[in-house]
């Protein structure tokens, strides 16, 4: 079945790790479906194994956030600061990321994505990738094959 979901990987996560997932998840990705925020975790934890990012949760997630508006996870860096006032969106947030750092959760169509952006955005970066899927208003992609990023 497309887009089935599989079991994952274990990561070992701190609570301070399951927390930066569990407000990228928040930040980036609240008002999408389950599968859209589950895809959002998905990239973050391929970024951690890919050996050009950090290698931890918060690494990924705060990378480059020192850079207004130029990180990966827009909410690190553009200024505005992070408030949770969804209590329902936040304990959603916290349950996808603790189950797919334990294992339950893996899309098959996001595989190894590294990237997406929202729809309504064009970012130069895009044409260089692979597009592997769209949930939602996330486009997510891969790198292309024998091409280094930076």
């Amino acid at each position: 079945m497309t887009g089935a979901y599989t079991t994952g990987n274990v990561v070992a996560a701190s609570d301070k790790e399951l927390w930066c997932l569990a407000t990228a998840i928040y930040f980036e990705a609240r008002g999408e479906s389950y599968r859209g925020q589950v895809a959002v975790a998905q990239v973050v934890l391929n970024r951690v194994k890919d050996h050009r990012y950090p290698d931890t949760i918060c690494g990924v997630v705060y990378q480059n956030q020192h850079r207004r508006n130029a990180c990966q996870f827009s909410f690190a860096c553009d200024g505005i600061p992070e408030v949770i006032n969804d209590r329902t969106s936040w304990a959603q947030a916290q349950d996808i990321a603790a189950k797919f750092t334990n294992g339950e959760l893996y899309l098959t169509e996001v595989a190894d994505s590294t990237h997406y952006h929202a729809t309504y955005v064009s970012p130069a970066w895009a044409p260089r990738m692979e597009k592997v899927t769209q949930i939602g208003l996330h486009v997510f992609y891969k790198f292309k094959r024998g091409w280094l990023f930076g």
